[in-house]
């Protein structure tokens, strides 16, 4: 009768031990799937305050005539399929109706913006060569030209910052005008630029700068071209800040800049300082920490502090979020053979 006391009293200390620990294990596995699910955003969602600095002097653009609209078609009617002869090294996504910035930003009143919603809207981008050119296309929601600028759109003015070399580069922007920094790690070492009327260009950090093309493709997608011998193969390791912001041939850095309120040729929803992003649209993923509200909202006018972006790339973990999906999963499976292997589930 005693051995069958304890016969039992170990097969339910042994259940018992199986139950905990499986439970830890459950446990452990739920954290994994919600860091992988939920990453904590970081910086505000409501509009800065007013103040900061003294508030540049803005300028209204004068509308200017002239040119023709270059417009090369796709093959096959759009980019989602690459024309014969490229090679496609980065195709992403962006989250529609996002041209708010940081989720407060809104348009200006004069009819050339109000009548067209999207027009800084970026759907997506993609890079992709032939055996001369390195193509930077992106798709935006609306697209138009009433300037009649000769790359054939006006209001569009696109900063893709790239990350080609560890250990290297800058943080701050070519030049003021964006009103954000980068991330250390990431500093950029080629800024490709794309913009109306001749503004179309690349520079590296050391300096130098040489010549690229803008135009528009069909599909409402601007193409941005740069001769190999100038930028070389895109790499696998590379990262990319792409920054949307309007075209204003008075603003810094040619950026129409954001107000706390709206006028006919500014945006609103910022703050009547220089420390708010004058960037509209953020090629970022939709949620979490590396959102695009996250990203932009993380200024601060009463600290002095601007925004700190961080790029998307096939290696960085924030081009979908693959990478990091992967690790944790990588990272479940090594914690469930350890347990095992030590016999937790005896």
């Amino acid at each position: 009768m005693l051995w069958g006391r304890m016969a039992w009293s170990e097969v339910w200390s042994r259940a018992g031990r199986q139950c905990v620990n499986a439970a830890w294990i459950l446990i452990l596995s739920a954290l994994l799937t919600l860091a992988t699910l939920y990453q904590e955003p970081r910086g505000r969602e409501e509009a800065a305050p007013a103040g900061g600095p003294a508030v540049q002097s803005r300028q209204a653009e004068t509308p200017v005539g002239g040119g023709g609209a270059g417009t090369p078609a796709w093959p096959s009617g759009g980019p989602a399929l690459a024309p014969a002869g490229e090679v496609e090294h980065l195709v992403l996504p962006d989250p529609e109706g996002d041209d708010c910035g940081p989720g407060t930003y809104v348009y200006p009143r004069h009819l050339a913006f109000t009548n067209h919603r999207g027009l800084f809207d970026l759907l997506l981008f993609r890079v992709a060569s032939d055996a001369e050119k390195v193509h930077f296309d992106l798709t935006f929601k609306d697209l138009t030209n009433p300037w009649r600028a000769p790359e054939g759109f006006f209001h569009q003015r696109v900063d893709i910052y790239i990350d080609t070399t560890p250990r290297a580069g800058r943080t701050d922007t070519l030049r003021e005008g964006a009103y954000v920094r980068f991330a250390p790690r990431y500093a950029w070492d080629v800024l490709v630029r794309g913009a109306p009327w001749g503004g179309s260009a690349v520079f590296f950090a050391d300096g130098r700068k040489e010549p690229a093309e803008a135009a528009v493709l069909a599909s409402r997608t601007i193409r941005i071209s740069v001769p190999k011998q100038v930028l070389g193969e895109p790499q696998r390791r590379w990262n990319y800040y792409v920054l949307v912001g309007a075209y204003d041939g008075f603003g810094p850095d040619n950026y129409r800049l954001v107000m706390g309120a709206p006028g006919d040729w500014v945006f609103g929803g910022g703050a009547d300082g220089l420390w708010d992003p004058n960037v509209i649209d953020l090629l970022a993923p939709r949620g979490g920490r590396w959102s695009q509200r996250s990203q932009l909202a993380s200024y601060d006018v009463e600290a002095g502090r601007l925004a700190v972006l961080y790029p998307v790339g096939l290696e960085t973990g924030r081009g979908g979020g693959l990478a990091w999906y992967l690790a944790l999963a990588a990272l479940g499976v090594a914690l469930a053979w350890w347990a095992l292997r030590h016999h937790w589930l005896e």
